[in-house]
């Protein structure tokens, strides 16, 4: 089967671009990949603790399947626990895609696949060390913003979350699921994890896609 991956670092950050990627990726392979096969994760790169990665990588992900992701940033800003999750990976016998590593999506035959495998490890070395330095300087650009926001007198907090402001992909996997969770083919739980949302903030925009509805 094939499966993507998309991070962003907050919850007001917009995914949609990485799932376009893959999708459009996908479509030109002649891949059949479904929306609910699209794990999504708003939360900051630093480590692999995400409970959509962990879900799709631990519990979900089997032998043969195919992982696609538009950036190698975007599956982590850690270098050495990047290399760890690629190698967990291929010895699980998942084929990893990275869109902005061109050398992953071409296929060898075995015999010449250590050759590949050579490039590649050079290139995530590589880009590795660009996204933890990045990371680095996000840390220090959040920790100016924040003195500088402080020094101001300004309130720091999230914005409020509904209907409107959710991504575009959440309200169609909200639309798909909806039916299935009310003929309790799925739990709220399944549901809430499925849509990357929080107990209170779900039932809230449940309540205004009711009434949407009609």
């Amino acid at each position: 089967m094939i499966f993507g991956y998309a991070r962003v670092s907050s919850k007001d950050q917009n995914e949609d671009r990485q799932i376009t990627a893959i999708k459009e990726y996908c479509k030109s392979q002649n891949l059949d990949i479904e929306d609910r096969n699209i794990y999504i994760d708003k939360q900051s790169g630093k480590d692999f603790k995400r409970p959509s990665y962990q879900a799709l990588t631990r519990q979900i992900l089997r032998e043969g399947d195919t992982l696609i992701i538009k950036e190698l940033d975007r599956l982590g800003r850690n270098k050495a626990e990047i290399k760890k999750e690629l190698e967990y990976l291929k010895e699980k016998g998942v084929t990893v895609r990275i869109l902005n590593i061109p050398t992953t999506l071409i296929e060898l035959p075995d015999e010449s696949k250590w050759v590949m495998e050579m490039v590649n490890n050079v290139l995530i070395e590589v880009m590795g060390a660009v996204a933890e330095e990045e990371r680095q300087k996000i840390r220090q650009r959040q920790r100016e913003g924040i003195e500088e926001a402080k020094a101001k007198g300004k309130h720091l907090g999230r914005p409020r979350m509904d209907w409107n402001t959710i991504s575009k992909h959440q309200q169609e996997l909200i639309k798909e699921l909806y039916p299935i969770w009310k003929n309790k083919e799925i739990t709220a739980t399944e549901f809430m994890e499925r849509v990357d949302l929080k107990r209170n903030t779900f039932y809230k925009i449940i309540k205004q896609y009711e009434s949407l509805r009609g």
